[in-house]
């Protein structure tokens, strides 16, 4: 990693080159971060140069970032003579933590019948979720910067087929014996747009549900193996907790912030919106739910647990990084439930930083448990599950190899050093096989949670309806403002973005 400055002193000095075009479009790119940006970030400098048709310009910048790539983590090739160049982009959220990623790629590369016809550049991009979005759109929008293979948050795909970036592979796929024998049927879902064709494979997923400490809940008088049947059973334990448990004890944890974005959306409002039986838009017709029974409960549901003090306090849960407190409290039995996502438990073993105290790793399952989120009214349960998956540009020329090379990876025996290295989900069968996945901490319970999953809309507009979501949580939680008139709010948002015939 570098900063800005030292980029701009090399172009300015050496090349000549204009530092304010590229300082202007790091800064549009990174509004909200500091000036520090990568080698994978001279691809829009060259966007931004090559608007102005400084064609000499680009030169300079392509050549400045040879120079200075002993400085920065490096594209990663495994390059042959005279072969056709296959590009593949995916996220390194600290340059060093997406190592496994790098790993399976070249892997899966060596051992690759393709290997002699095609050479391999990976582009690890440093960047959180959303920014790794924005850069990845940047590129999609230029045959001579699109990667050929991209890592895809399902969250995003929707908008980025919308937006033409995406290559239909339904042909493909149909015509690939595993998709049909091995691949878990409402994951694919999830990787279909709202055409009903699909732009993707999925690679992981995830489920969400109720993390709680047994020695709380032992506490609390509810017994070290709790299952709630409903959301009351939830409200009963946390007046439980509060009452009989030290007032420093938070009864439940859950994300209700914008600071927390699409975790509070995802995670929070729809795990108990799709409890009610609704959902949030009728993937049939397009028509958005804003004023329906659900979400007027949903959020009354979040209200009581903020009325009667069972969540943390208000500076906690809207700070930036209110899963610190949680896993905080959690790790030192001062918090009953945490509603997150089934990666919750790495953040409390011992080599982590919350390791669960008075436990050890081989006995996090005794002091961690990890309940299905019950409906509303008891008639089953419900979890909302995300995920990651490959894609194909659909500015990429080599579509074909493109595919070729994402089946190769998603065999078994290659597949399997993707699962180790994430900790996440698989999205195909028989991965069990292998004691490194089967032996995987709260496997099971993820897996059958999976059975009642739902996705999150398969419709362009939903990252948008996503922000208008977590605002009106938070107005309620922060603001105290009556449910009436945050939905208000909430359907006017959605009407000017989707208009008034698609919503009811």
């Amino acid at each position: 990693m570098i900063y800005v400055e030292n980029i701009e002193m090399h172009m300015e000095s050496v090349f000549c080159v204009d530092k304010l075009w590229v300082k202007c479009y790091i800064l549009y790119i990174n509004k909200r971060h500091t000036l520090q940006y990568d080698i994978n970030d001279i691809t829009y400098c060259r966007h931004v140069l090559r608007r102005k048709n400084m064609k000499r310009k680009i030169a300079a910048v392509a050549l400045c970032a040879v120079m200075v790539s002993s400085m920065v983590a490096p594209t990663v090739s495994v390059k042959a003579a005279d072969k056709e160049k296959l590009i593949v982009a995916y996220k390194d959220s600290d340059s060093t933590g997406a190592k496994y990623m790098e790993q399976w790629i070249n892997s899966t590369y060596e051992n690759w019948a393709d290997k002699d016809k095609v050479d391999l550049e990976l582009q690890p991009i440093v960047a959180n979720d959303s920014d790794y979005a924005t850069k990845i759109q940047v590129e999609m929008q230029d045959k001579d910067t699109c990667p050929d293979i991209f890592f895809e948050d399902t969250f995003q795909l929707n908008t980025d087929v919308a937006a033409g970036y995406v290559a239909d592979i339904t042909d493909k796929v149909n015509a690939w014996d595993e998709w049909d024998s091995s691949f878990i049927e409402a994951l694919k879902e999830g990787t279909k747009g709202s055409d009903g064709q699909t732009y993707a494979v999925p690679v992981s997923t995830d489920v969400r549900g109720l993390w709680y400490n047994k020695d709380v809940m032992e506490e609390a008088g509810l017994g070290r193996d709790w299952q709630p049947e409903s959301w009351q059973d939830i409200l009963d334990a946390c007046a439980a907790i509060k009452e009989k448990c030290g007032d420093d004890v938070v009864p439940i944890w859950f994300a209700c912030s914008n600071t927390e974005a699409e975790a509070t959306s995802m995670n929070t409002f729809e795990m108990l919106l799709y409890g009610t039986g609704e959902t949030l838009v009728d993937e049939s017709t397009g028509v958005w739910n804003v004023s329906g029974q659900g979400i007027k409960d949903a959020l009354e549901f979040i209200k009581t647990c903020k009325d009667e003090g069972y969540i943390g306090t208000l500076s906690e849960v809207f700070d930036a990084s209110d899963w610190e407190y949680a896993n905080q409290y959690m790790s030192t039995a001062k918090l009953g439930m945490y509603l997150n996502g089934s990666w919750g438990y790495a953040d409390y073993l011992e080599d982590r930083s919350y390791p669960m105290q008075g436990y050890s790793d081989d006995t996090l399952t005794d002091a961690l448990g990890f309940a299905e989120m019950p409906k509303q009214n008891g008639d089953g349960y419900v979890t909302m599950s995300g995920g990651w998956s490959w894609a194909i540009a659909n500015n990429s020329d080599k579509q074909d190899e493109a595919f070729s090379f994402i089946t190769e990876m998603m065999k078994s025996d290659n597949y399997i050093t993707y699962l180790t290295g994430s900790g996440n989900l698989a999205t195909k069968s028989g991965m069990d096989a292998y004691d490194e996945y089967k032996s995987k901490l709260y496997v099971d319970e993820a897996t059958a949670m999976s059975e009642n999953a739902f996705f999150r809309p398969h419709n362009e507009n939903y990252s948008k309806v996503s922000s208008y979501i977590y605002e009106m949580v938070d107005t309620i939680v922060r603001n105290d403002t009556d449910i009436e008139s945050a939905m208000s709010d909430f359907k006017n948002s959605v009407c000017s973005v989707v208009g008034e015939d698609h919503v009811e």
